[in-house]
């Protein structure tokens, strides 16, 4: 397991440099990006070149006394797989939505958007349900983050949220746009939760498959036992859905099924690969025990989005 990616700092006078550098290619790289993606991109030229240079000048020395300032500087793992998953989501939808629906620009301001609102609403949730068995104690923890302690459930409600908003800024139709987003969603989920299996959180009980892997916290009696990966599990199952999704996008749907269909299949994912989980590192919800707290959930959703899949055919067909 690697919790910790990469150590930063404290640095010698010759990593400015350095960062400099890796600033300047990540605004080429931008601008060649944008241009692919069929972007209008003003010439770097005279005034603009050298507010682009000050602002790189700037940025590095602000990365630099900061990261000397408080270094050593961990990159979690986790943290890192995330801000890649939304990265490779943000990028599929570039590639694919048509620019009448959404810009570049669009789909950037609404990536943002989800990423702040979903990492909310999945923190109010996990600690709403572990609220009387840990945070009630430790309230300050609440905002310890970086420390896990995440509800994907929770970040679908927050995303929503964030993603209603947005469309009311923008005066876009929310479930046109969830539709669009849709097969992202599970782009971004398969990448993250390699985050986890790097985290060694989230994994599974125990098997004596040859697959099976050591986490620093699983052992038992102080015995090192192999465990299921469902991390893995999770990231190869997703990324299925993910295939299925975007091939689905190819051809026209009512509004609202790309999404539906989405809800759905994680449902279904979700729910049995709880049974991997349970009583290892999914919570069992002790009103309808022995069902956990995500096997719940996922029920509900993947009923909710079944009948509403039915109902939307249905007025499909209707017209």
């Amino acid at each position: 397991m690697r919790p910790i990616l990469i150590t930063l700092g404290p640095w010698q006078w010759y990593a400015y440099p350095v960062i400099v550098v890796v600033l300047a290619v990540g605004v080429v790289v931008w601008r060649r990006l944008a241009r692919v993606l069929g972007e209008e991109v003003p010439p770097m030229t005279g005034p603009r070149l050298a507010g682009t240079t000050i602002a790189v000048l700037a940025g590095a020395a602000v990365v630099y006394v900061i990261v000397n300032r408080i270094a050593p500087v961990e990159i979690k793992s986790w943290g890192t797989m995330l801000v890649l998953g939304f990265g490779a989501a943000i990028w599929w939808m570039a590639q694919t939505v048509p620019r009448e629906e959404l810009s570049v620009a669009d789909i950037v301001d609404l990536g943002l958007f989800v990423l702040v609102g979903s990492i909310v609403g999945a923190r109010v949730v996990f600690v709403a349900l572990n609220w009387s068995s840990f945070y009630a104690a430790a309230p300050a923890s609440v905002l310890s983050v970086w420390e896990g302690g995440l509800s994907f459930h929770g970040g679908v409600g927050g995303a929503l949220l964030s993603g209603g908003l947005y469309c009311r800024l923008r005066r876009k139709n929310l479930w046109r746009l969830a539709d669009l987003v849709a097969p992202a969603i599970p782009l971004g989920y398969a990448i993250t939760r390699v985050g986890c299996f790097l985290n060694g959180c989230c994994y599974g009980v125990r098997t004596a498959l040859p697959w099976g892997v050591v986490f620093p916290d699983a052992n038992i009696g102080g015995v090192p036992t192999p465990r299921h990966p469902t991390q893995l599990y999770a990231s190869v199952t997703n990324l299925v859905i993910f295939v299925i999704l975007a091939r689905m996008a190819r051809r026209p749907h009512p509004t609202g099924y790309m999404f539906g269909m989405y809800l759905l299949l994680y449902s279904v994912y979700r729910f049995f690969i709880e049974f991997l989980r349970k009583g290892a590192t999914a919570v069992v919800f002790e009103p309808l025990a022995p069902l956990t707290e995500a096997q719940v959930a996922s029920l509900v959703i993947g009923v909710g989005a079944a009948v509403g899949l039915a109902i939307i055919g249905h007025r499909a067909k209707s017209r």
